[in-house]
């Protein structure tokens, strides 16, 4: 038998197929290799603190950067702020009010104290901590001065008077007390007289003065604490009126029924305070008779003096009461009225200026006719909007004496 021996060359090649076969049999029936990411270290954030601006005496703004997050997500920025170098959260610490897209914020610092040097320095929270950004410094203004403005002064009675004033500006501290201070020589202060408004913080306020004396001359300033102390705002030089003297007789029955009873009481309100007003608010001189009459549609007056009021429970009120004794004053019931109404307007230049002071306006002139007046003449419950509407009324009677009314008295500067 004749054998036959493989070269040894074509041996070797079949022995490579082979174990690539049996390597890619081997390999076809398990599971593919898992890899394996080397972990990345956490380190502190990077952050950056930008400068302070728009510094008040109690606020400013602020903010800082993140420009790296140290290989985790920053959990949360902010400001940290001190009175001494070098703050950290253990301090006062404000938390952001905006974030942008490269890690940029904006914060705002509240509850600061004037005159005040803080250091500041951002912060930033990952996993790996706390990292801090560069300090930066500022410091808070002063407190100043209040600032007002003010309307002219025409609310002058013989006891009383008042001032409509505005506090503009704080000077940078809250304002906690604001009100009138006056006196018989100029520049009076809080240690004269006063009177507090009861409000704090700017914005307007009515001021009021009491127990003036009749015909005397005084200076008044509005005044506003705040920080710095007492400001002041510029004198104003008023006199006031003559004192009022209304007095009246109620005429009543002897036996009155229930019903008179009650109206009489009603009434007895109505004039009592329509004296009160009129006697602080006017300088005239005036008796009247007061009646009730139940035959009488409303109410009615002359200027002798005169008044009678109906039935109708509406018409028993103080509203009613000063318009009937503006009829016995002379409004629609002298012949001194009726020259006056020109073309539906009332020419009186002492008249329509202080209409003009109370609606702030110019150019208007009151408008009347033959029986009544307008604004603030009272002709029906509904011109009533508050107690001051009253006190209107009373001092366009004061100017009208000025100009001339005859049924009450001659005016007296």
């Amino acid at each position: 038998m004749i054998s036959i021996k493989a070269p040894s060359i074509f041996l070797s090649a079949i022995s490579v197929f082979l174990l690539l076969m049996i390597s890619a049999c081997s390999k076809s029936g398990s599971a593919p290799e898992e890899i394996i990411t080397p972990p990345t270290t956490v380190v502190l954030a990077t952050i950056s603190t930008s400068e302070v601006h728009t510094v008040t005496t109690i606020e400013a703004l602020g903010g800082g950067k993140v420009t790296n997050n140290g290989g985790a997500s920053v959990v949360e920025r902010g400001i940290v702020l001190s009175t001494s170098p070098n703050p950290t959260i253990e301090n006062t610490k404000f938390g952001t009010t905006s974030v942008s897209g490269d890690g940029s914020f904006a914060t705002r610092f509240t509850g600061l104290s004037a005159s005040t040097k803080y250091y500041v320095r951002a912060y930033a929270v990952n996993s790996a901590g706390i990292a801090y950004g560069n300090e930066v410094t500022f410091t808070t203004t002063m407190i100043g001065a209040a600032t007002f403005a003010s309307s002219p002064l025409y609310i002058v009675g013989n006891s009383i008077a008042h001032w409509d004033v505005e506090v503009l500006t704080d000077g940078g501290g809250l304002i906690t007390e604001r009100g009138l201070c006056w006196g018989l020589t100029s520049n009076p202060t809080i240690d004269n007289n006063k009177a507090t408004d009861g409000g704090n913080g700017t914005g307007k306020f009515r001021g009021s003065m009491t127990k003036l004396l009749p015909r005397t001359e005084y200076y008044v300033r509005a005044y506003a604490k705040n920080g710095k102390g007492i400001s002041y705002s510029n004198n104003v030089k008023f006199r006031t009126i003559g004192k009022g003297n209304l007095t009246y007789t109620f005429n009543k029955s002897s036996s009155p029924t229930s019903t008179e009873l009650e109206a009489y009481a009603r009434l007895q309100t109505a004039i009592d305070s329509a004296v009160w007003y009129v006697n602080n608010y006017t300088s005239l001189a005036k008796h009247v008779w007061l009646n009730y009459d139940p035959g009488v549609a409303t109410a009615d007056a002359n200027n002798e003096g005169w008044m009678r009021f109906g039935a109708g429970i509406g018409y028993q009120n103080l509203r009613t009461m000063l318009h009937e004794l503006n009829h016995t004053f002379g409004t629609g019931t002298t012949n001194w009225w009726n020259g006056k109404i020109v073309g539906g307007k009332l020419q009186s230049a002492y008249v329509n200026d202080i209409l003009n002071k109370i609606q702030s306006t110019t150019g208007v002139q009151l408008s009347g006719d033959r029986q009544h007046w307008w604004p603030f003449g009272l002709n029906q419950n509904s011109e009533v909007t508050s107690s001051w509407d009253y006190v209107y009324n009373c001092l366009i009677i004061e100017q009208m004496r000025k100009d001339g009314l005859p049924a009450a008295g001659t005016w007296v500067e």
